[in-house]
């Protein structure tokens, strides 16, 4: 026979005490639905982001204007044609998808700010706080006892509908200041410092092309010179130059792609996969807690 001391059952939790943590947790849901807590802070971050994707918008639509204009330009020098347009032209597929993408974005951020005003409404904190004097009176006033089965979900289902979209809101803002934020105002600081030469270098090709019209001499041995020098030492010049800058513009286009493509990455996971992902953790983590609170 065995001699080991066998440990007594935990003791169930009694009617009264389960009534308690029950009061406890509806009046700290309400009054933080009623003081608005957590909502400003989440607020502030919303608006926070949707400037940001307003900024990277903007910076993308002055780059497409830019290319617009670039994409058009073709310089002629003797036996070499240079287009600008085919250098471009990966960029100009990609700022397509990603002007798309940050409109979806924007839409998102839009619909977020707006269901964040209504489920944060004056209306909807009253709603709970009289669901929570119902369930209460319900939990504790014997002879309204019975109500408890229509009290009690009515209660948590508003809960759950006026905390769901603030915590998963609130959980993204967090992600985005540790984690994409910075990431975010870098990339479009560098796609800001590209969209700048880009510009420089379409005002350097109007600069080069009307250079060209500068005064000359109109004798017949200036202008013998003036054809002489431009085949010999001129020509050797103007197309180095142009090869450079072209060689640069290549550089330049490879590197807003990259950046682009990033700017796309990180908006889809600001304003669609990580709230997505936060809003089904915390259904699932919410009726699990409802379902243990029951079962007390």
């Amino acid at each position: 026979m065995s001699n080991a001391i066998s440990l007594p059952p935990p003791a169930p939790i009694s009617a009264k005490s389960h009534r308690i943590l029950l009061s406890i947790i509806a009046v700290a849901l309400t009054l933080v639905a009623i003081f608005n807590l957590a909502d400003h802070y989440t607020l502030l971050k919303l608006d926070e982001s949707i400037d940001q994707g307003l900024i990277a918008f903007a910076s993308v639509r002055s780059i497409h204007a830019i290319i617009s204009v670039l994409q058009g330009t073709e310089i002629n020098v003797p036996v070499v044609t240079l287009s600008v347009g085919e250098i471009l032209s990966p960029a100009t597929e990609i700022l397509q998808s990603t002007s798309g993408v940050l409109t979806t974005a924007l839409a998102s951020l839009g619909l977020q700010r707006i269901l964040l005003d209504v489920f944060t409404n004056k209306i909807v904190n009253i709603t709970i706080a009289l669901s929570a004097i119902s369930y209460l009176v319900t939990l504790w006033v014997v002879p309204m006892a019975r109500f408890t089965k229509y009290t009690q979900p009515t209660f948590f289902i508003l809960c759950f509908t006026r905390f769901l979209l603030v915590g998963t809101l609130l959980l993204n803002s967090m992600a985005d200041t540790l984690f994409l934020n910075e990431q975010t105002e870098q990339i479009t600081q560098q796609t800001d410092f590209i969209a700048t030469d880009l510009h420089q270098f379409n005002q350097d090709l109007m600069s080069g092309t009307s250079s060209d019209t500068t005064e000359q001499d109109d004798s017949f041995m200036g202008s013998v010179k003036h054809t002489w020098d431009s085949v010999t030492n001129g020509f050797s010049d103007t197309k180095k130059d142009l090869q450079h800058k072209f060689d640069e513009l290549k550089v330049k286009t490879e590197s807003l792609v990259v950046n682009l493509l990033k700017l796309i990455a990180m908006f889809v996971l600001k304003t669609i996969l990580i709230p997505i992902g936060f809003l089904l953790l915390l259904k699932n983590l919410y009726w699990g807690l409802i379902r243990r609170i029951s079962v007390v």
